[in-house]
């Protein structure tokens, strides 16, 4: 995994340095592709190397333990950025800005290594360096120039510890809402 992470960046690096482009219009988009290509192949080894039915059950597990206030204040900032998929995926998966808890927990009860692969590659480059850029502008005091590559790793380790978070332990003394 890590060579496929060190030779990506190594790829990002010799793009981003290409700079005899004619077009900078042109240069962007070349970047842009590079950028989401990236991600895209690091989002694929990701999903290749993990226990999706494991992870898909911790993830049910956080959203059940999940009062519905702090599900609305997490999904209005996830819809902030799924909000700009194309149409035809956000209809698909019935992605939408009043997605309950229930329809949630069925969309990743329906997930699997196929469907999500589809899901990364219908991802817009755009849409991927718009929320890179955006962690780069907030990170911008710890980066200096030429630490492209390590922001990249920073930010992709990020994405996948906030995937691997452990699902909380219930104390055994506390009674559960049900239980109440």
């Amino acid at each position: 995994m890590k060579f496929i992470v060190a030779t990506l960046i190594l790829m990002l690096i010799i793009g981003l340095s290409f700079q005899s482009s004619a077009f900078a219009q042109e240069k962007v988009r070349i970047e842009d592709m590079i950028i989401g290509s990236i991600f895209k192949s690091l989002a694929k080894a990701y999903v290749t190397v993990t226990d999706i039915n494991k992870l898909k059950k911790n993830n049910i597990v956080k959203l059940n333990n999940m009062d519905e206030g702090k599900f609305q204040k997490r999904y209005a900032k996830v819809y902030e950025v799924i909000k700009d998929l194309p149409l035809n995926l956000k209809v698909s998966y019935g992605v939408n800005e009043q997605m309950t808890k229930e329809q949630l927990v069925k969309k990743i009860e329906s997930f699997d290594k196929e469907k999500i692969n589809v899901i990364i590659d219908s991802i817009p480059d755009t849409i991927i360096v718009k929320q890179f850029k955006k962690y780069l502008s907030e990170k911008k005091q710890e980066i200096q120039k030429g630490e492209l590559a390590g922001q990249i790793n920073k930010f992709w380790n990020k994405v996948v510890d906030k995937i691997n978070e452990p699902v909380p332990k219930r104390s055994k003394a506390a009674p559960s809402e049900a239980e109440r």
